[in-house]
């Protein structure tokens, strides 16, 4: 039986493509008088539920197709204890959340800059979310998804047995070794700190990237548009594209790390516990992207000259740009679901994955090449670039030897022999 690939990234991205034309449409016909952070918010929840309901249509007919009978089981025949247990993994799951709202709500890294205004913003809706859907989805799970197979890493209880570990290691001396070494209490405190990370910054994307297509798009509908020649024109066409696609980038990347669930099989099965793998990954992010990495591997201040200047090479340079970043974008849509960074939520095949190993990642630090042609004038700055890539390649190889522990990866490894580009590296 073919194993059942997840299309649902593709409807997700269908859904932000219509979803974020019709929002500027309004605008444009004043049906809105402004575009908010919650208008934008709206359509990462409009392209959660499309993709939800694809994937429901998606997974009924592979079952039907091969005749794959799915069985339902309860985590218990007693409603009573069914409810019982879900109010108490309620309760443990609202412990993070709580934490991780109050961090955002108050924390001096939060507050100081406005581009986590819609990180805050984002945390105040999903705190809503849960406290009004958190218990429902629980028990519902535990009725028709209560198979003890999900049981051993169930996110609550992973999470009841880290409290209980932390509060032992505080008031039991003899427990704090013990604390360290115990893999599903480390699991999921890095899991929380994985999808928090990377949460709060994708929320602050997506603002960045919808409010750049917003700003384009009526660009094009003014008089400063007409004026321009046609190459300037065609670079906000490219803009508009450009930050269109990235806007369907981070939607698919905030789904990935606000939901996971046993309906889905996206949970994460593993995370990455080393610190050469969250060093290499973390350095590519805000604040150490900027605040580190960029202040000794920095290219842009050294003396350099651009040395593509004609309007035609620059056309054909966008182009190639537009297609390596929809590269880059078709990654994860590919991924949808099972979306994350430093985890492994399930092996994906299909798409780009087809044919090498880490799509993005090739088509991400080729783009900057083709993009940053003046570095070829200067070999620091070549030296500059070539170390950014050097990042890319060891979070490569971290996230192999990582995710190589899990067979079926290591199946599919055997089947894509090339890491980066197709019958050469």
């Amino acid at each position: 039986m073919q194993k059942y690939q997840s299309y649902a990234g593709y409807f997700g991205a269908i859904s932000v493509l219509i979803s974020s034309y019709v929002l500027v449409y309004l605008r444009s016909t004043n049906e809105i008088e402004k575009i908010t952070n919650s208008h934008i918010f709206s359509v990462v929840g409009i392209t959660f539920l499309t993709m939800l309901i694809s994937e429901f249509f998606l997974k009924r007919r592979y079952n039907r197709k091969f005749d794959y009978k799915v069985e339902y089981n309860r985590l218990n025949n007693s409603i009573l204890y069914i409810l019982k247990s879900s109010f108490f993994r309620f309760l443990a799951l609202f412990l993070p959340f709580i934490f991780f709202y109050l961090l955002v709500e108050n924390h001096y890294y939060f507050l100081h800059s406005r581009l986590f205004d819609s990180t805050r913003e984002m945390a105040h809706y999903y705190l809503q979310i849960f406290l009004i859907l958190g218990f429902p989805y629980i028990f519902l799970t535990l009725l028709f998804r209560g198979d003890s197979k999900y049981e051993i890493g169930d996110y609550a209880i992973l999470t009841i047995v880290a409290v209980k570990s932390l509060v032992k290691s505080i008031f039991v001396k003899s427990y704090k070794r013990k604390f360290h070494k115990n893999r599903r209490v480390k699991k999921i405190w890095l899991l929380y700190i994985v999808n928090f990370f990377f949460w709060t910054l994708m929320a602050r994307f997506i603002v960045l990237e919808f409010y750049g297509f917003e700003r384009e798009f009526f660009t094009i509908d003014s008089d400063i548009y007409n004026k321009m020649n046609w190459y300037e024109q065609y670079r906000h066409w490219y803009l508009i594209a450009f930050h269109l696609i990235f806007t369907i980038d981070v939607s698919i990347g905030i789904i990935g790390y606000s939901f996971a669930s046993r309906w889905l099989d996206n949970r994460t099965r593993s995370v990455d516990a080393t610190m050469s793998g969250w060093v290499v990954a973390l350095l590519c992010y805000p604040p150490l992207n900027t605040g580190f990495t960029a202040q000794f591997i920095s290219y842009g201040g050294l003396d350099t000259h651009l040395i593509v200047k004609d309007p035609y090479y620059l056309t054909a340079i966008l182009i190639l740009l537009f297609i390596l970043y929809s590269i880059y974008v078709w990654a994860t849509i590919t991924l949808g679901f099972k979306f994350s960074n430093l985890t492994n939520r399930g092996v994906v095949t299909s798409g780009p994955y087809k044919y090498v190993r880490h799509p993005a990642y090739i088509a991400k630090n080729l783009s900057w090449w083709i993009d940053n042609t003046y570095i070829l004038t200067n070999i620091w700055a070549i030296v500059a670039m070539s170390l950014w890539n050097s990042i890319y390649i060891l979070r490569a190889l971290t996230e192999e030897r990582h995710l190589k522990k899990d067979s079926e990866y290591g199946q599919y490894c055997a089947k894509v022999n090339y890491r980066f580009i197709p019958k050469v590296i």
